[in-house]
């Protein structure tokens, strides 16, 4: 029996790998982080409601198990279910539509059941308060780590619809970190340049995978009471993050998971915060999604009125923080549619730039690149 919970976990470690390399996270001097989750989640509510070409870009660039839209909403909903009850995750959707416009039956039922995405009214014309409103949802959403996603200036009388999914994780690590063990040295942000960040040290029995045909180790660290653990990919060289991106477009990464061993491991792991926006209009079109941002865009699945609906902006802003205790990851994407070599014991020193992301072994929540220091709080 195919599996299409199974097929849309690997679809999106292969959108992760993708929007990466969009995101330039390779080359990049700046900290990423970013929910691969959040942006499938949010273009999967305007998915509901496109049809022909324009929802098939969206199904293909966004790597959704099939261009109809039942089989995508159950893969969505399947982890929605999941994780409904999670202290530690909390996922939410919503639909903000024009007052006085009417959003057709079948779609509202359609995102509130699949999606648990509610309908709400909003006058955008009313640009600041219609701001205000959107970014207090959100901002609750994500306990507060995610603010002002929208400002007053993305609305105006053309505004009709924002899709919007937030996403909270606030997680222990199973095995935590000493802080008195935690003490500052160099990360190598290039082969002869290195800045200081202030490292975590145990020594513990976790996941580890030496992957020879990508040249890097792999460890894997649990989050506590939990199906979630945070999976880092340390390239061998100094600057081989680079390379190991371009290995990565030939594996998906689901796969990986299946190849660790648990291992008493030396860990070395830095301390960070980061916080990271971007509006990803750009990227989208460059993975195929042209018709939804023209205006031959094709979304009539969504509102009584016949006028045409096409995206104008995508708004994504993600924030992880990583220290001995565990960590807290916040993100959210808002869509706005507007009428038209190997050491025993063994070690992982991550003192050079390494990709990393939350996952349940298969979904991928929240994914960064860790390239450089933090800036100063």
């Amino acid at each position: 029996m195919f599996d299409f919970n199974l097929q849309f976990a690997r679809g999106g470690a292969q959108f992760t790998v993708e929007l990466f390399e969009k995101l330039k996270a390779a080359t990049t001097k700046e900290n990423i982080i970013v929910s691969p989750f959040s942006v499938q989640t949010c273009l999967a509510l305007a998915f509901a409601g496109a049809k022909d070409e324009t929802a098939d870009e969206i199904a293909t660039a966004l790597k959704y198990v099939s261009n109809f839209p039942p089989e995508v909403a159950e893969t969505f909903q399947f982890v929605l279910e999941k994780y409904k009850d999670s202290e530690l995750l909390k996922i939410a959707n919503k639909i903000y539509v024009q007052e006085g416009q009417e959003i057709k039956e079948a779609y509202a039922a359609a995102t509130k059941e699949h999606y648990h995405a509610e309908a709400d009214t909003v006058n955008f014309a009313e640009n600041e308060a219609a701001a205000q409103k959107i970014n207090t949802w959100v901002e609750e959403k994500t306990a507060g780590k995610i603010t002002e996603l929208i400002t007053p200036d993305c609305f105006d009388d053309t505004t009709r619809m924002v899709l919007l999914n937030a996403m909270h994780f606030k997680g222990e690590w199973e095995k935590k970190f000493d802080e008195s063990q935690t003490e500052e040295d160099d990360f190598w942000i290039a082969e002869e340049e290195s800045v200081k960040v202030k490292y975590m040290n145990q020594k513990e029995k976790f996941g580890y995978g030496y992957f020879e045909e990508y040249n890097c180790t792999a460890l894997e660290m649990p989050y506590k009471d939990s199906d979630l653990s945070m999976f880092v990919m340390l390239p061998q060289e100094r600057e081989g993050l680079k390379d190991l991106a371009q290995k990565l477009k030939d594996v998906n990464l689901v796969d990986l998971a299946e190849k660790m061993s648990t291992e008493e491991v030396v860990v070395k792991f830095p301390k960070f915060k980061v916080d990271y926006s971007v509006e990803l209009s750009d990227a989208l079109k460059e993975m195929g999604i042209q018709k939804a941002f023209s205006d031959v865009a094709d979304f009539s699945n969504m509102l009584e009125s016949p006028e045409g609906l096409s995206v104008s902006k995508v708004f994504h802003k993600a924030t992880i923080e990583v220290n001995e205790e565990g960590s807290e990851a916040a993100a959210a994407t808002g869509m706005i549619m507007m009428t038209r070599m190997m050491l025993m014991p063994l070690q992982f020193v991550a003192d050079r730039p390494f990709f990393y992301w939350i996952w349940n072994k298969k979904n991928i929540l929240f994914a960064g690149a860790f390239v450089n220091a933090p800036a100063a709080e």
